[in-house]
């Protein structure tokens, strides 16, 4: 592939993406839940991985069986709980407030790498650092007079920036060099009995006998688009352009989805949130510029 074409196809990876929280909050306009609508999302996409892997990388899907305790650590400390935290924020806070918030996570991985590996941030990383959690506050409209904060929301979706940023950092140091299409069908699997067994739980039904023709249709373009194919897609690119590289190309999701939510949910930012949105974007290229990524999907 060339490196024209694989620039192009992450910024497909990061268009797809972007209508999660838009078709997510078309599945609740259509009386869809958080937990199930995650319970069927992961189990469907990490069914349609493994068939992949089966046909295309048996031996590779077989060994990483082997890897299974280490899947299910960045399942239920990092991808499911984020995930969990960015549905449920949905429910509070606009579709383009959450993922811009969501993108406080390349920040967070950047402090927790310091930390880790004991190193000295440098000062071009403070202010990019800064810089994210500063356009954070101004997207969330703490600053903004005119804006009713809705903490709830806020937190949540903050909780999925840091869930994401745990499965970052982990996914390098429990499963680097493993094949990451393995890796995400595995956790997705994990995920989905994972998300399935805290709804049963919590007593909300799994069943999706009842839900309408619409919510399956919405429930089949999460899958399709910002789950399987966004995740397929990121995967491509990155053995092409590298995680950095594919990395901060990914950035453009932000931008897709306040373009979407405008367009199909007439949602509108204020200046302040506007300028908030500009410079997480400006934060995370200038955070993530200096540094090699893990080699995972640059969304929940």
């Amino acid at each position: 592939m060339r490196r024209s074409t694989a620039l192009l196809v992450v910024i497909a990876s990061a268009a797809c993406f972007a209508t999660l929280a838009v078709l997510t909050r078309l599945a609740y306009a259509e009386g869809g839940r958080p937990l199930p609508l995650l319970s069927w999302r992961f189990a469907i996409a990490a069914t349609l991985m493994i068939a992949f892997l089966a046909v295309r990388q048996r031996d590779a899907l077989v060994r990483g069986l082997r890897d299974l305790p280490r899947y299910a650590a960045l399942s239920f400390t990092g991808y499911g709980a984020a995930s969990i935290c960015f549905f449920f924020a949905l429910q509070h806070i606009t579709a383009s407030v959450a993922t811009v918030l969501l993108y406080a996570y390349p920040a967070i991985v950047a402090l927790a790498e310091a930390v880790l590996d004991r190193e000295r941030i440098p000062a071009s990383r403070l202010g990019a650092i800064g810089l994210t959690f500063v356009g954070c506050a101004l997207a969330a409209g703490v600053v903004d007079s005119t804006i009713v904060v809705n903490l709830a929301g806020v937190l949540l979706a903050l909780g999925a920036a840091l869930g994401y940023a745990l499965f970052t950092v982990l996914s390098d140091r429990l499963a680097g060099g493993r094949p990451r299409l393995v890796l995400m069908a595995y956790t997705f699997t994990l995920s989905a009995l994972g998300v399935g067994l805290v709804t049963i739980i919590v007593g909300e039904p799994l069943s999706p006998a009842a839900w309408s023709p619409a919510l399956w249709v919405v429930l089949a373009l999460i899958v399709l688009l910002p789950t399987y194919a966004a995740v397929m897609l990121f995967l491509r690119g990155v053995s092409e352009l590298g995680a950095s590289r594919a990395a901060l190309v990914s950035t453009m999701e932000p931008v897709f989805t306040v373009v979407l939510a405008v367009v199909i949910l007439g949602e509108r930012l204020t200046a302040a949130q506007s300028a908030g949105a500009l410079m997480v974007i400006a934060g995370i290229a200038l955070a993530e510029r200096p540094r090699r990524l893990a080699e995972v999907p640059a969304g929940v």
